[in-house]
């Protein structure tokens, strides 16, 4: 009876944990695309990123910090991993969980040569690279972005 008492206990001090756990998707560039093609007035920021990508991982508190104060606008963060889908449970869960990052967090399994383009085609594939969406109006950054760059892109698009 005692052991059952002492796994019960544990499971419910672990409870909180297991519930505000992250769950990362492995997708496709086109349903990534689907996420973000909408005519709503939504703004949807897509940043492509990855755990071992040194300038990525210095903006990203900048990127957590408009998301956590634009939770209750027409605003919408992707953080697209570009971590290899078999580092989801090694590397992507435990930097998300470690950096307490909020926003949706995908990882593509797709031939990048095909989608790259897709994305924009003067884009050579090195990232940190950030999308801002808007219906039909993509705009494209080629370059790390502080908190002071993103509140200028996209408090005017919140309107």
């Amino acid at each position: 009876m005692q052991n059952i008492k002492n796994s019960l206990l544990f499971f419910i001090l672990l409870l909180p944990f297991l519930s505000s756990s992250q769950t990362v998707d492995v997708i496709k560039f086109e349903d990534l695309e689907a996420k973000y093609s909408s005519n709503s007035d939504t703004v949807y920021l897509v940043n492509y990123w990855a755990t071992w990508c040194k300038p990525c991982v210095e903006e990203l508190p900048d990127f957590i910090k408009i998301n956590k104060e634009l939770k209750d606008k027409p605003f919408k963060m992707i953080l697209v991993s570009l971590d290899f889908p078999k580092q989801i449970e090694s590397r992507v869960i435990p930097f998300i969980q470690e950096n307490q990052i909020e926003a949706e967090v995908v990882v593509l399994d797709d031939d990048a040569n095909v989608w790259i383009n897709k994305v924009n085609k003067d884009w050579d594939g090195d990232i940190p690279v950030t999308q801002v969406i808007q219906k039909n109006k993509k705009e494209f950054y080629n370059s790390t972005l502080n908190y002071k760059e993103l509140k200028e892109i996209i408090h005017p698009k919140l309107k």
